[in-house]
């Protein structure tokens, strides 16, 4: 026998009416809450697990410019290889890994209008700013995989791999090989002579020396401004989710400036750049 009965719900039409809406009103908040719960789900399972990654590039103003003289001459153009050292650092905000394939920079020289191409060919550490010449410790520069929420950074040396005039990256040898066509040639005019500067004072009209000018081009001189953009080289997208979701990450561009220095110095010291301007 109960001792306190369950009051039933009467037949008055109020206090049915009461209890309807007291019954769908607990019904609603119940469904918001669930709905609230579930967006909360979706957006920690975007957040942690299927972000696509998202690579911002920072590059200080401490980039380093020098010339790589210890390839064979086989290999090196005249002057050695150009160098631009370049500390950066790459953040991926996104949940998923980013794999970056290689970095490469566009250089453009305004005043002489040559033009050049680097690419990410080593990375160093302290010891490769201790060092002066081919003692330079340096490691070859490998594709990246930076992990979601995660960084990298590093100094990376660019290395020439194309100018507006090919002739830049002549090997030594080859160059070699031209001015001895060029002391045959003008045997004469040089009157015994094996100095290329003496047929030059004779003969500062010769066609030759143009193309002889161009074996030792270089992109940055001194006190030359060029503009540099550093760009990233990822993969092709794979799926329908990475080509409708993925964002490629916008090009970083730098103005640099070569400080009054000589040549020779570049041979076996590195030259901190001026940083004329800098953006994105």
């Amino acid at each position: 026998m109960r001792l306190f009965p369950r009051r039933a719900v009467g037949t008055d039409p109020n206090e049915i009416a009461t209890h309807a809406v007291m019954h769908s009103e607990g019904g609603r908040i119940a469904a918001v809450i669930s709905a609230i719960a579930l967006v909360f789900s979706a957006y920690s399972l975007w957040e942690t697990s299927l972000k696509q990654a998202d690579v911002s590039v920072y590059v200080t103003g401490v980039v380093s410019y020098g010339r790589d003289t210890s390839d064979s001459t086989d290999v090196q153009p005249l002057g050695g290889f150009e160098v631009l050292a370049v500390p950066i650092t790459l953040a991926n905000g996104g949940a998923r890994d980013a794999p970056i394939l290689g970095l490469q920079l566009d250089v453009t020289n305004p005043k002489s209008g040559l033009t050049a191409r680097f690419e990410a060919t080593y990375t160093a550490d302290a010891a490769y700013f201790a060092n002066t010449g081919a003692k330079r410790p340096k490691t070859p520069f490998s594709a990246l995989v930076i992990a979601g929420r995660s960084a990298w950074t590093g100094t990376v040396l660019f290395y020439p791999v194309s100018y507006s005039n090919a002739k830049a990256l002549t090997p030594v040898t080859k160059v070699a090989a031209f001015s001895e066509e060029l002391r045959k040639k003008y045997a004469g005019e040089m009157g015994g002579s094996s100095s290329i500067s003496i047929l030059r004072e004779k003969r500062p009209d010769l066609p030759e020396f143009a193309e002889l000018d161009a074996f030792g081009a270089k992109v940055l001189n001194r006190n030359d401004l060029v503009e540099v953009t550093l760009k990233l080289l990822s993969p092709v997208p794979s799926g329908w989710l990475d080509r409708a979701l993925g964002t490629p990450v916008p090009p970083t561009k730098l103005s640099l400036e070569m400080p009054n220095v000589s040549a020779q110095r570049l041979d076996s010291d590195l030259v901190r750049l001026r940083s004329a301007a800098a953006g994105s």
